[in-house]
């Protein structure tokens, strides 16, 4: 995927994502422990952290993954998500183990993303909003 147009800020980051699935492929290499231990952490985190890029536009802000996750993961197109400027309502950070959460808020969800300059981030997403 190319990277999205008008981009005002951009970060490497992990995006907690309750819908990610590892592969077929994916599962076989990793064994039946693998499998548990994965859908361990995903009942306990409510889904998978997915290593990408974390892009803020004029329009939205946007997450897609990173070749590695679209190699382990079923359907990696879906992985991507799109977040119109418009329908956030509210950004924070908060302090977690190694590097900050950055929790981008709508009406029908949130979007937490590990990377770091968490809050600068927000800044900038928050200006984005008011122009």
């Amino acid at each position: 995927m190319l990277p999205p147009e008008n981009v005002i800020a951009k970060k490497l980051a992990t995006a907690l994502l309750k819908d990610a699935e590892l592969g077929d492929r994916t599962s076989r290499l990793v064994g039946a422990g693998g499998r548990m231990g994965a859908k361990a952490t995903k009942m306990v985190l409510g889904g998978h952290w997915v290593g990408g890029t974390l892009y803020l536009t004029d329009e939205c802000v946007e997450f897609h993954p990173n070749t590695l996750n679209k190699a382990v993961h079923k359907d990696p197109e879906s992985l991507s998500v799109f977040i119109p400027l418009r329908g956030i309502t509210g950004v924070e950070t908060r302090n977690s183990v190694g590097t900050p959460v950055l929790d981008v808020h709508t009406a029908i969800g949130t979007l937490s993303v590990r990377c770091l300059g968490a809050s600068g981030f927000a800044k900038k997403i928050e200006a984005a909003r008011g122009s």
